[in-house]
């Protein structure tokens, strides 16, 4: 190709958008997870405050993390569709071939051999990557299910799963941020820059020094070729329902797992905003409405005739049978029926009937 450098076909528009999709969702997930993980750091504090507060930070984190699932999906029923419809081969597999490559690779790089290793559509590198990634998405996948919903995930394994579930879910999440930056930013951006998964395409120069094997295919004319339309559309009727079975399966049950519980946050009836501290309980005050109480009247201020002297002895209304009688029973000075006076309390029960003769009417 005159003046311009002739370019191949690495990664079709579905690869990129996907990518895509996983590079947004990832970046998102590292940044709301782990200043949750590291919550009393201060940088953490001023980007959960950037984000509108603790609350906020937790629905990016969890609406991202529908977008990662669903990114999965699909790239799933992608995988598919070229394994079963396209017939391609299965390039991101592990083979013997990755442990020569690997050992050429140390080699090369310390100085022993000067002849640099033929890699394939996929090197080593990139397919511990890509399962790395794989492994990756399936555990925060999981761990963040019993995380989301942890009070539905006890009715049906034990409690620890869920304190167990928060360690690995944090850890990897630490793992994969340190991968990226050091394995991925290295590889791809700083070692050589790779811009095929934003264009799609690689020059002839960097196909030669990256993927030597594959190269050497597409000039010989031994790479993938797509099968006939009728053999693809036959192939193709037996996929679209199965994959759309999958996914719709996936959504809904994605769905329903989402939002079978509200968190563990919300579904605890939470504490008021503002708590009173503890105050023992004081009377209720009342008010006292002082009132003059008559006091009694002593027994030496009766009216006494003078000229008559002191009044008579009250007369018993009722049998006494004689000396047995039993008057304290009911009349002694604390009695509800006729009580004595005071001055009485020392009386004996005997003497009653020296002053009280029996006679006269109840009262």
């Amino acid at each position: 190709m005159s003046g311009e450098a002739k370019r191949y076909l690495r990664f079709l528009v579905s690869d990129r958008v996907l990518h895509f999709l996983l590079l947004i969702s990832f970046t998102m997930l590292a940044i709301t997870g782990l200043v949750q993980k590291y919550s009393d750091a201060g940088i953490s504090v001023a980007i959960i405050q950037a984000l509108g507060g603790i609350e906020q930070t937790r629905v990016i984190h969890h609406t991202f993390a529908v977008i990662l699932i669903m990114t999965s999906i699909a790239h799933a029923v992608q995988v598919g569709y070229r394994l079963y419809v396209q017939r391609k081969a299965m390039s991101m597999l592990p083979t013997l071939g990755d442990v020569t490559d690997f050992v050429a690779a140390i080699k090369y790089n310390i100085g022993l051999s000067k002849q640099r290793p033929h890699f394939p559509r996929f090197n080593f590198m990139e397919k511990i990557e890509y399962w790395a990634v794989v492994w990756g998405t399936i555990l925060m996948t999981i761990t963040g299910y019993v995380l989301w919903n942890p009070v539905l995930t006890t009715q049906f394994l034990p409690g620890e799963v869920v304190p167990a579930a928060k360690i690995a879910h944090g850890m990897e999440a630490v793992l994969a941020v340190l991968s990226i930056i050091t394995w991925h930013f290295y590889f791809v951006h700083l070692k050589l820059f790779n811009k095929s998964m934003f264009t799609g395409y690689l020059t002839e120069e960097q196909m030669e020094e990256e993927h030597p094997q594959e190269l050497a295919k597409k000039r010989q004319g031994k790479g993938w070729r797509a099968p006939a339309p009728e053999v693809r559309y036959r192939r193709l009727k037996l996929y679209a329902p199965l994959a759309t079975l999958f996914v719709l399966v996936s959504v809904l049950a994605t769905w329903r797992w989402l939002t079978a519980e509200t968190t563990a946050i919300t579904t605890v009836p939470r504490a008021a905003i503002e708590e009173q501290a503890y105050q023992p309980l004081l009377p209720t005050p009342r008010t006292v409405r002082l009132e003059a109480t008559p006091l009694p009247t002593p027994l030496n201020v009766l009216a006494i005739d003078q000229a008559a002297g002191p009044p008579a002895p009250p007369l018993i209304p009722h049998p006494t049978e004689g000396e047995r009688a039993q008057c304290l029973l009911c009349h002694s000075v604390d009695s509800m029926i006729a009580p004595a006076p005071l001055n009485h309390s020392d009386f004996e029960e005997a003497t009653c009937i020296t002053c009280h003769s029996q006679g006269g009417e109840a009262p």
